[in-house]
């Protein structure tokens, strides 16, 4: 799969393993220095437009406890329950052994003579038996880790992959060829349902989404817009932030901007001090608290928020001058049940190197074509972290972000549609930077996809529910939107290594050894003599099982599908991934295939990630598009 989960670039605040010792820098050394000169226009010093919010009781954040309190059984703090796996694994084989008892033992000669196989072949030698034992085992003790996770997070999840890894184990065990034609089926099915899904949304998408060539005053006045500009470490591009808001075209009287700072971060404070705080904005010091994420810092903002709308924006965004504008009339004009507007995003560095060219391809296709698509099709919309607007009475009644999942947005545009409202594409731009180096790339790229697997994982915890709330059409589309995006591109590099195998195989017998290409496809070894590498790929010959005959026809034309599905892709990155004042971006698209081989890297690091430290947000360091002003030094990642 080509797409990744693509969303802002800038995403502000990082997890940390601890909070910071005694001896770092605080924001109270800043707090404690001079006050900078503020803006002509602001008549207030530094000092009285800093806010530091204080900790709980606890010592701890108090919103990160009131979310949890609210909504322990559908938030990220609990992702994978190795215990749930393991006693999902121990109920499928005692499920195994009963189904295989209880129907009956099958006369089947086994594959090898191996010790381990033919024992499996004498206690566990009907697969039907065992299939269905380890099936109904599972559904019961799922059953009960739902009964006893109703207010906390279910485990039932986790007790069917336990049961899934038997039954693949067994199948391995048992019969090579009926483990290699179940695995091969599923995962043609899965890759063709989510090739067809997108470019159904493709196909679907292309508006340009909700503008308005009249910006005239609502009546009533323009209402109370609150920005929220979380920042972490972004002394950099602290300065940048404050320029781009100064050119809103929106009355400075009506504008709520909120920088959300966390109180290890001095450089970021002295930064935005020494620029100057103007009188429409303040900064916000949260508390020092786990998680050190992103959505923790926005729940703060969203509390002191003042404005009727809101949105949020990176350190590193450059929206269209009427934007906020274009969101406030686009808002009146639409029905109550919108609760937010997702505005397009875009690079300002695309031509910096192939790098930004494939972000900047993946961005114009996602933010262009993509969500558009999704949004006539009726299926949750994963929104992209920055630009995003909201009725702000809506968000709030939805609790805020989840402050310990890493990709946020993504899961607010489900818990929306849950609640029944609806997300529309708003027709105006927000410039970003682009990742230009690729270890800082893969950084952030992880934490994202890692994220779309937490999302999968909070939501999929009662599936029932989760059709009952969306609808089965839905359902479908989040699982096709935010499931396979991470898991597919984990597995694209196993299977791309295989393709790459078996065409390197292939190529040798035919060109260096002169076999026949089509009898190397169809004739098993044993039957064709000759010194062969490859494998076949269809059984044609005589005395072949009509079943697996069959089977392997069906998957090799899947498999010549989905090749043309990955071409295919190559060619709309070239068509839809233009914009225009961009050029030089179809021959990226051309190299698009190298491309999803990160993304792919970038999915097992997410993977591996998902396992060890769920909730750790990785720093993506910006600033790269351009050399460092005299005296300032990158942001550490």
């Amino acid at each position: 799969m080509p797409r990744p989960r693509p969303m802002a670039a800038g995403e502000g605040t990082a997890v940390e393993e601890n909070g910071p010792g005694p001896s770092q820098p605080n924001v109270s050394d800043v707090l404690s220095g001079p006050p900078a000169a503020a803006e002509p226009s602001a008549p207030q010093t530094a000092r009285e437009a800093i806010v530091i919010v204080p900790p709980g009781p606890d010592g701890g954040d108090p919103l990160v406890r009131r979310y949890l309190d609210r909504f322990r059984a559908t938030c990220a703090f609990h992702t994978l329950s190795f215990a749930w796996i393991a006693i999902g694994l121990g109920v499928a084989i005692i499920g195994a052994w009963i189904g295989s008892r209880t129907i009956g033992q099958l006369n089947r000669a086994p594959f090898t003579d191996s010790q381990l196989v033919l024992w499996m072949h004498h206690h566990f030698g009907n697969p039907w038996g065992v299939v269905a034992g380890i099936a109904i085992a599972a559904a019961i003790t799922a059953l009960v880790s739902a009964i006893l996770g109703r207010r906390r997070a279910s485990g039932a999840q986790e007790v069917w992959a336990g049961a899934v890894v038997v039954v693949l184990a067994y199948l391995l065990l048992f019969d090579r060829v009926v483990f290699a034609s179940v695995t091969t089926g599923v995962l043609c099915v899965i890759y063709i349902a989510a090739i067809g899904f997108r470019i159904v949304a493709l196909a679907a998408g292309g508006r340009l989404g909700l503008r308005s060539d009249a910006l005239d005053a609502p009546e009533g006045g323009w209402p109370l817009y609150t920005v929220l500009v979380p920042l972490y470490k972004e002394r950099n591009v602290a300065r940048n932030i404050l320029a781009s808001l100064a050119k809103l075209d929106y009355p400075r009287d009506r504008l709520d901007v909120k920088f959300l700072l966390e109180t290890d971060d001095p450089d970021t404070l002295s930064a935005i001090k020494t620029a100057g705080i103007p009188a429409w904005a303040e900064v916000v010091i949260v508390p020092p608290a786990q998680p050190k994420t992103k959505p923790r810092a926005c729940n703060h903002g969203l509390e002191r928020a003042r404005g009727d709308l809101l949105v949020v924006f990176d350190a590193e965004d450059r929206p269209e001058p009427d934007q906020l504008k274009q969101a406030v009339i686009a808002f009146a004009r639409v029905k109550d049940s919108v609760a937010c507007l997702q505005a397009q995003l875009a690079y300002h560095n695309h031509d910096q190197n192939l790098l930004t060219r494939w972000f900047a391809l993946e961005y114009n296709v996602w933010f262009r074509q993509y969500l558009a698509g999704l949004e006539r099709l009726g299926v949750p919309i994963p929104l992209g972290g920055t630009s995003n607007h909201f009725r702000t009475a809506a968000l709030r009644q939805l609790g805020g972000w989840d402050p310990f999942n890493v990709t946020e947005d993504c899961d607010l545009g489900v818990r929306l549609r849950i609640a029944g409202y609806r997300t529309r594409i708003l027709a105006s731009t927000t410039w970003e930077e682009a990742n230009s180096r690729v270890g800082n790339w893969l950084r952030q790229r992880s934490r994202w996809l890692k994220g779309y697997l937490v999302t999968h994982l909070v939501w999929c915890r009662r599936p029932l529910h989760l059709v009952v709330a969306l609808g089965p059409w839905a359902t479908l589309g989040f699982l096709l939107s935010v499931f396979c995006v991470s898991a597919l591109a984990a597995l694209n590099l196993v299977l791309w290594a295989v393709t790459a195998l078996y065409a390197t195989l292939l190529t040798i017998d035919v060109v260096g050894k002169g076999h026949d290409l089509w009898k190397l496809l169809s004739v098993r070894p044993e039957f064709y003599a000759g010194d062969r590498l490859s494998w076949p790929m269809v059984f044609f010959d005589r005395g072949e099982d009509p079943l697996w005959s069959t089977l392997s026809q069906v998957f090799f034309a899947a498999s010549l599908c989905l090749l043309a599905g990955n071409l295919a892709f190559v060619l709309i990155n070239a068509i839809a991934g233009r914009r225009p004042g961009q050029k030089g971006l179809w021959w990226a698209a051309l190299l698009s295939p190298a491309y999803w081989v990160l993304i792919s890297l970038a999915a097992w690091k997410g993977l591996w990630q998902l396992l060890v430290k769920p909730h750790y947000w990785e720093k993506t360091v910006h600033g790269l598009d351009h050399a460092p002003e005299a005296g300032e030094s990158k942001a550490e990642g």
